[in-house]
């Protein structure tokens, strides 16, 4: 399995059979919001929804310009504004994550979304 990076963007497939309530599934992007060094020690990372519903961007959900990922060279995936759903983060088997990733974040972009789960978690 290769390094799977903080602010990485992979395609991942969730079962509606899978979700209870108005837990998300389909096939998503999801950024990946765990450190590396986590990353590495198991086989899981913690992943956040990343949609195109810009209206639902507020104090944790964080409105991401297009500008600010960078999609990885091949990829055919079409990256719009779109809103990282802090409140929809998910731990992801390795296996879940669709290789290989379809952009990055830039870092700006990685910091704006750490303030939003800061946010959430109260976490000062």
């Amino acid at each position: 399995m290769p390094d799977i990076k903080q602010g990485e963007i992979y395609m991942v497939e969730i079962p509606k059979s899978h979700t209870v309530g108005t837990e998300q599934w389909k096939r998503r992007p999801y950024i990946i919001m765990s450190r590396l060094a986590v990353n590495r020690a198991g086989d899981n990372v913690i992943g956040i929804l990343l949609s195109s519903a810009t209206h639902k961007a507020c104090q944790h959900r964080i409105l991401l310009p297009a500008v600010e990922i960078i999609k990885t060279v091949g990829s055919t995936f079409n990256f719009v504004n779109s809103v990282a759903l802090t409140d929809q983060a998910r731990v992801l088997d390795y296996q879940r994550l669709e290789l290989p990733c379809i952009g990055t974040l830039s870092r700006n972009a990685v910091l704006s979304v750490q303030l939003g789960l800061a946010f959430l978690f109260d976490i000062r």
